[in-house]
């Protein structure tokens, strides 16, 4: 179990581990019971912190589902690596609505990852209309990995 953070070295820790990807229960915990005292000069720190941190995982995100599509030999497959994005893109958009940071923040991080998972679904959108048979079309809008909002409970 991490310990929740209460100074900005804590923070930045535990934002180290965050971007790597480990524990990332434990660390979701942690960064949602944490506290941030939010000054100028500290702010301005650790939203740079965060959002490096933030980029590193949905681009590792982007990643794995590449590698999991070129691997996918049949539409569960492609399905599974739809699910998966959309899974880490989920937990990510939770993770950016820290409650230690000011509304104004919270809502500029989660902006920062939806707007990240909708171009992912325009690329796959545009991507899917070369498919003559339709069918990775079909794939793609039954599973979009842009829908965080209403798959925060997962």
């Amino acid at each position: 179990m991490i310990a929740p953070p209460k100074t900005y070295a804590q923070w930045t820790t535990l934002l180290k581990i965050f971007a790597e990807g480990s524990a990332d229960e434990d660390v979701l915990h942690a960064m949602r019971t944490g506290t941030l005292v939010w000054q100028s000069g500290v702010a301005e720190r650790f939203a740079q912190r965060f959002s490096d941190a933030l980029n590193a995982r949905m681009n590792r995100a982007s990643d794995v589902f590449d590698r999991d599509m070129k691997r996918a030999a049949d539409e569960r497959a492609m399905i599974g690596a739809l699910l998966a994005l959309r899974r880490s893109l989920v937990f990510l958009h939770t993770a950016a609505a820290l409650p230690a940071l000011p509304e104004e923040q919270r809502t500029q991080f989660t902006a920062l990852v939806q707007s990240a998972a909708d171009r992912m679904q325009e690329s796959l959108d545009r991507s899917a209309q070369s498919d003559r048979t339709g069918r990775m079309r079909v794939l793609v809008r039954g599973h979009r990995v842009n829908a965080l909002e209403m798959e925060e409970h997962l």
